[in-house]
Parts: structure tokens; C-alpha cells; sequence
């Protein structure tokens, strides 16, 4: 009974190497390839594949107002040991702009010829919380608590009409923050209001205990009592499913040559 055993266990090595792919190349280059929906478009670039890992660049263009959040480790490259999770940190991807990041799968025998990305970790925040606040009069304070924002005050000043500002946003919460600096207003005494100079067309989303340096510019002819309103810059989205999407790429032969 032993003796069979060990033949079977060596015909099932023996098979299963067989089977696999035999790669003469110590890296193996993708071709970039992309695929979209209703949320947006999702590029894998620059991507290899080694004996111990597959690794590539994921672009993300939002088309929707809400906030995409990408899980990497809901996320698998396909290899010929099977299906390979990542471990990376979330890619979250603000309203209507593009961001991007390396998702990298390790594991063992994981060079092949052919992968797929298969990103079933694609979240939306379609629930919206808004974080309000009182006016604040300046000059600045140093801290300021908006919901589960924290503002750190890192420098102002005033130049003329000009006041600047500069505050660490950092976000404490456990779902998706974000915040749209140019909600942030400012109001003089005679009834005016000015809007932000500074990241004017930014959306920033964040994950727990991320921060972001933001930076406000305002015109005010009035020399004292300015106050800033913070209208509903701030706010929290809820995380809901959205449906898979998968990017399939194939070797890059004459890239796959020319680098080994």
C-alpha cells in the first residue's frame, strides 16, 4: 500500500509539472490592456510576471460623482498555481479624476504567458454623510475637528488682499472621507463671499488616517472679522459593492526579448 502511494504522489508531481508552462524568459512583459463600464475605465499597464510574483499598474478613471474604492486584497491575478490575492493598501478614486496604483500578487510558479487582473474588491459610495460645522473667524485656529476630519493649521498669512492658508487634513473615520476645498468659503463683515483660489477642481477621498496638506487663497478687501464657512465641504461615503470587472493581458514577446 505504501508503494502505491508514493507512485501516485509522484505521477501527481510529475503531472502537474508537465503541465505547466515552460518559460525560457527570467521575466515576462505584458501587453497594457483595458476594459470600462457605467463607473469608469480601469487600465492595467506595465505589467511582469517573475517565478515569485505578478505585478502591474492599475489606472483608474472615475466617471461617475461618487467615490470608487478598490480593495487589492479582494483582487487576484490568475497563475498557473491558481488565483493569487494581493495585499496592497485601497485605491480610492474621487469623483470624476484618475488615480492609479502597483497591485502586486505573490506567490510561488507565478510566471506565465497569459494573467488576468480580476478586480472583485470595486466599491462605491453611492450613501452620503455630510460633516458640518461652525463658522470659523480668523485668524485660523490651530485645530479644528470637522465630524471625523481633524485640521491642523501649518502656516497663514496675509499679503494685501490676499489671505492664505494651509491646514493638514487628516481623516479618523472607518469608511470613505472626502473633502471638496472649493466649498470652503469665505465671508467679510459687509456681507461678501469668496470663493477658494486653491485646488479649485480637487476632490480629495481618504481612507482611514490618511492626510492631505490643502491649501486655501482668498481676495478680501475687508481688513478684519473674515470668517470662514465650511458648507458642506466635508463628508463620509458608505462603501457598497459594484459589480466585478476583469483585464486580461498576454505576453509582450518582442518587449519579453528585448528585456532578457
Amino acid at each position: 500500500m505504501k508503494n502505491y502511494l508514493v507512485i501516485f504522489i509522484a505521477l501527481g508531481i510529475y503531472l502537474n509539472t508537465f503541465g505547466q508552462e515552460k518559460i525560457k524568459y527570467e521575466v515576462v512583459y505584458f501587453e497594457d490592456n483595458s476594459t470600462e463600464n457605467t463607473l469608469g475605465k480601469f487600465n492595467l499597464v506595465d505589467a511582469v510576471a517573475e517565478k515569485e510574483f505578478i505585478k502591474g499598474r492599475l489606472k483608474v478613471t472615475n466617471y461617475t460623482d461618487k467615490t470608487l474604492v478598490i480593495k487589492p486584497t479582494e483582487c487576484a491575478f490568475s497563475s498557473p498555481q491558481g488565483d493569487v490575492n494581493s495585499r496592497d493598501k485601497w485605491l480610492i478614486i474621487a469623483p470624476h479624476q484618475q488615480d492609479s496604483k502597483v497591485i502586486d500578487s505573490k506567490g510561488y510558479n507565478m510566471k506565465t504567458t497569459t494573467t488576468a487582473l480580476k478586480i472583485n474588491g470595486l466599491y462605491i459610495c453611492n450613501k452620503i454623510e455630510i460633516n458640518k460645522a461652525q463658522e470659523m473667524s480668523l485668524p485660523p485656529q490651530k485645530e479644528v475637528k470637522i465630524g471625523n476630519f481633524v485640521l491642523i493649521l501649518d502656516g497663514w498669512d496675509r499679503d494685501g488682499k490676499e489671505i492664505m492658508i494651509k491646514y493638514l487634513v487628516k481623516y479618523l473615520g472607518d469608511n470613505v472621507g472626502m473633502f471638496t476645498p472649493n466649498k470652503v468659503t469665505l465671508k467679510s463683515p459687509e456681507g461678501g463671499e469668496y470663493k477658494n483660489q486653491k485646488n479649485k477642481d480637487d476632490v480629495f477621498a481618504f481612507k482611514k488616517f490618511d492626510d492631505k496638506l490643502v491649501g486655501f487663497l482668498y481676495l478680501s478687501d475687508s481688513k478684519k472679522d473674515n470668517v470662514i464657512n465650511w458648507n458642506e465641504a466635508f463628508s463620509e461615503g458608505t462603501l457598497e459593492k459594484a459589480e466585478n470587472t476583469t483585464i486580461e493581458v498576454k505576453m509582450n514577446l518582442p518587449k519579453t526579448k528585448d528585456r532578457n
